[in-house]
Parts: structure tokens; C-alpha cells; sequence
């Protein structure tokens, strides 16, 4: 699950790290991190997320074989 959280300051956030412990929850900072974490492929256009709403709206749920299609679709996988 990736948070963004906005309009805090470094005691807040070492708030919820504290809380986080107490709790055993494990919380990761991503943006102290070298590396830029990012996810492959092209995101969907306006239109093609569109289109995926609609769709899943109308049948209230988008079939694994329609989401595999758009996955390979996006990822060139053919």
C-alpha cells in the first residue's frame, strides 16, 4: 500500500513511524531511497481508463481475461 501524506512536518511522520512499531506494522520511507521505484509500462490514457470504468461499471467487474489483455497490451507482450 504506498500513503501519500501531505501537509506535515518531520514530527509527524516520526509519529507515525513510532506508531507504526508499537504496532508491528512495517512502514517504509521510499523517498530516502536511491532508487526510484517506478512501475513498467505506459500508464492508461484518459480514454483507455475511461473505457476500463465504464466497462467495469456496466458488468461490475472487469474479466481476468480483459485485464490480462490490457496488461499485455501496455507492456507490448502481444
Amino acid at each position: 500500500m504506498l500513503l501519500q501524506l501531505e501537509n506535515t512536518d518531520k514530527d509527524n511522520i516520526d509519529k507515525l513511524l513510532a506508531f507504526a512499531k508499537q504496532n508491528h506494522l512495517q512502514l517504509s520511507i521510499i523517498d530516502d531511497v536511491e532508487n526510484n521505484i517506478h512501475l513498467p509500462g505506459k500508464p492508461l490514457s484518459p480514454e483507455e481508463l475511461t473505457k476500463l470504468i465504464e466497462k467495469s461499471r456496466a458488468s461490475g467487474m472487469i474479466t481476468m481475461e480483459n485485464a490480462h489483455q490490457i496488461i499485455r497490451d501496455k507492456y507490448n507482450a502481444g
